[in-house]
């Protein structure tokens, strides 16, 4: 078995090798500056563009937001598309000037395909190339109030699409929401500021992003499970450039109960295997068409690459091997009495010492994130030891993934937070 055994750790050595490069990524997003864009040459006009489904105690202050950017207001068309609601959404958007567009099909529930439905809309009425660029928003968010202002230098710096900073506004709720806002910190050292630094495509996740309107001339083509991942992937493999933008903060409300948790990782799990399975060729031979963007290509090959399902199964396919090894020395008996004790000891101190580097690594990264964090400050050490939760389920939900029928559900936004009262909340706890 020892041939087999090394012959497994095959793969996870070239993995080290090929992802070592993400290592000196790490380093830069921790030691590396905040990139400064230039002041733009145009004030571009966006189409903010929003898909809400019964998010009436949540909306409104996102509205609010958007009136309060110091950004000429005449440049600002906003966009939502009620999907299949059944509360007051959409009155709400209307009385604060939106542009809204109800849509009910309730077996096309998905937010790729309310974009798509939109967008249609946006052709018909008023042409998709009469504004310059659209901004993708979650009822959910809300806006720095120099968001637009921000997001602008960078799309005009770039041209094709442009990806603001992900912040949490209910970081400080319990250690679910606290251990997605560690996550998406993590995604900003360790991935958008160091490829913006190096001048590098980065990806966009779900909302708080500029898109051209060149791009989407043709409407809102991708519509799976994880529109964002087939979106990204799709630009960066033809050579278009995603640039991240440190200053232009938008907030977003995590899930703050496990089940949630679980279904949505789930989806994000299922939708980014299909993207990887229907686009990695189209990445590999962006690489060679596109020299600009090839080291991107292959960046964002490794990004999407289901990594957390391939050690789930490896580990399976250990234990499995391990056990038979075992039985067959020892008989049944034997490996249960004599064997599988050791094993199990030895398991929950592997697991013992990752839980702890995770935990050092969570320290790592809020140091970093620490002016952007807004958390009562005996709560974030509980919350950085319990953050390793959240990598160690990662591979079994993309196990889990592969065998469930994955939906697109809503998740249920109960925050009602304006940006005024963020701001007063920031100021008190700093």
């Amino acid at each position: 078995m020892s041939w087999i055994e090394e012959g497994l750790a095959v793969p996870g050595k070239v993995w080290k090798v090929l992802h070592f490069y993400r290592d000196v990524f790490s380093v830069l997003g921790f030691f590396g500056p905040e990139r400064v864009f230039p002041p733009a040459k145009k004030d571009h006009s966006y189409g903010i563009v929003i898909a809400a489904r019964n998010e009436e105690r949540v909306i409104g202050s996102l509205l609010e937001s958007i009136a309060l950017q110091d950004y000429d207001p005449a440049l600002l068309h906003v966009f939502v598309v009620a999907d299949n609601c059944t509360d007051g959404t959409a009155d709400i958007c209307r009385a604060h000037g939106a542009t809204v567009y109800e849509r009910h099909e309730p077996e096309k529930a998905r937010k790729g395909w309310a974009l798509e439905f939109l967008f249609d809309h946006i052709r018909r009425d008023f042409g998709i190339e009469s504004l310059d660029a659209y901004l993708f928003f979650d009822a959910d968010n809300l806006l720095s109030r120099s968001f637009v202002t921000e997001i602008n230098r960078a799309f005009d710096a770039c041209g094709t699409v442009a990806v603001g900073y992900r912040n949490t506004k209910n970081f400080d709720t319990n250690f679910i929401s606290a251990a997605y806002g560690l996550h998406f910190y993590e995604s900003t050292m360790t991935m958008h500021r160091p490829r913006s630094l190096l001048r590098q495509s980065t990806h966009v996740a779900g909302c708080g992003y500029a898109v051209s309107s060149h791009i989407l001339a043709d409407g809102w083509r991708w519509t799976c499970l994880t529109e964002d991942a087939q979106f990204y992937m799709d630009q960066i493999s033809r050579g278009r450039h995603i640039e991240f933008c440190e200053a232009a903060e938008f907030f977003d409300e995590q899930p703050h109960s496990v089940g949630v948790m679980v279904r949505q990782r789930l989806r994000w799990a299922k939708g980014r295997l299909v993207c990887f399975l229907l686009l990695f060729p189209r990445l590999i031979a962006g690489a060679f068409r596109h020299p600009r963007e090839s080291f991107s290509c292959f960046d964002m090959f490794m990004y999407v690459f289901p990594i957390s399902l391939c050690r789930a199964l490896g580990a399976i396919l250990k234990l499995a091997l391990s056990v038979a090894a075992g039985v067959a020395a020892a008989g049944v008996a034997g490996y249960a009495l004599n064997t599988l004790p050791g094993a199990i000891l030895g398991f929950l101190g592997s697991f013992g010492l990752t839980w702890l580097r995770r935990a050092l690594w969570g320290a790592v990264i809020a140091l970093r994130e620490r002016r952007h964090i807004r958390c009562s400050r005996p709560k974030l050490p509980l919350y950085i030891l319990l953050w390793p939760f959240f990598n160690t389920t990662g591979p079994l939900i993309a196990l889990a993934s592969v065998f469930m029928r994955v939906r697109w559900k809503p998740i249920r936004h109960d925050r009602d937070v304006t940006i005024g009262e963020l701001e007063a909340a920031d100021r008190q706890i700093r």
